[in-house]
């Protein structure tokens, strides 16, 4: 006779059986090809502010996104017979309204499902990194540091979070092709449970803003967009000593950046040497540490190339 501890670890194996089976059979259905598309850059991904469910304008650069991604899903073979489908947050509606203008068939209907909206974070939501790092110290610190969303005052935990996109890739899986577009955590997510990855993986996935994330036959291809008002992007940041900071960018600028020299900066700013060794790339792509102190692409740019960065490069 089994004991009640034997019977519980029977059935977590059994759900994590179910689960894996599950997510394993979302990759094997009859799917032709899914786009899949996050909006384009908006005026508070600009000021590294998370949004949650909260929605802000496209930038110019957002739109410049957006239209090249459009063009780009028109070369697809696909794309002619694709259904559309995007969350209904206006900034993820704008641009699946932008992809759509440069479709060949630019009248086709853009389908909304709420399952595609963005994580709520609940009191987070329009609070910078640094702004949540006051509220919740450690917040971003870390091998949980990529699941911090879920863990937002009154926000949306990862499991019903999860369920949500589950359903919604498992009928998806249904269409012959489909154009997605949606959000960033939403489009983590649902990679991961495309490719069977787990969550830890999955929530630490790149959410570039101009690529096309091509998911066919159990495999993701990405497909990179020409933007005139592309941002660099940086690939990698290396902590030196005494406030300096090596960093690279995409189209090979590799800069030294003295934050003492150029910005005044104190250790202090960082907490302790410690923490300053601690710098990473978020997923606004900027530099940032555990303390939620961060600098933009386009501020680190400028000082890799030895410009004057504009006033508002404290984000």
């Amino acid at each position: 006779m089994s004991t009640p501890c034997a019977t519980r670890t029977k059935r977590f194996a059994q759900r994590r059986w179910l689960r894996s089976a599950i997510s394993k059979s979302l990759v094997h259905k009859k799917v032709a090809v899914m786009l899949l598309i996050r909006h384009g850059e908006t005026e508070a991904n600009l000021n590294l502010c998370h949004q949650g469910r909260h929605d802000s304008p496209l930038t110019e650069r957002g739109v410049a996104q957006a239209t090249a991604i459009g063009r780009l899903v028109r070369m697809q073979p696909e794309a002619a017979s694709a259904m559309m489908i995007s969350s209904p947050q206006s900034r993820a509606r704008r641009t699946a309204e932008l992809v759509r203008d440069h479709l060949e068939k630019p009248t086709i209907p853009i389908q909304l499902d709420e399952r595609l909206c963005e994580v709520s974070i609940g009191g987070w939501e329009g609070l910078s990194q640094q702004e949540i790092s006051r509220l919740a110290p450690g917040t971003f610190e870390g091998e949980e540091r990529h699941g911090w969303c879920f863990r937002a005052p009154g926000g949306e935990s990862y499991d019903v979070f999860e369920a949500r996109i589950r359903e919604w890739l498992s009928e998806a899986a249904e269409n012959p092709s489909v154009i997605v577009v949606t959000h960033g955590t939403v489009a983590r997510v649902l990679r991961g449970l495309y490719l069977g990855l787990p969550s830890s993986t999955a929530l630490a996935l790149p959410i570039p803003q101009d690529k096309i994330f091509r998911l066919s036959n159990g495999a993701i291809e990405e497909l990179e967009v020409e933007v005139g008002l592309k941002m660099p992007r940086i690939v990698k940041v290396t902590p030196l000593t005494a406030l300096q900071l090596l960093v690279e960018f995409d189209d090979g600028v590799i800069g030294r950046l003295d934050l003492g020299k150029h910005l005044s900066l104190r250790i202090e700013t960082f907490r302790d040497e410690a923490t300053f060794q601690q710098v990473t790339i978020n997923d606004f792509g900027a530099v940032c540490w555990p303390t939620g102190f961060a600098l933009s692409p386009d501020t680190a740019y400028d000082l890799a190339r030895r410009r004057q960065p504009s006033k508002d490069w404290l984000r």
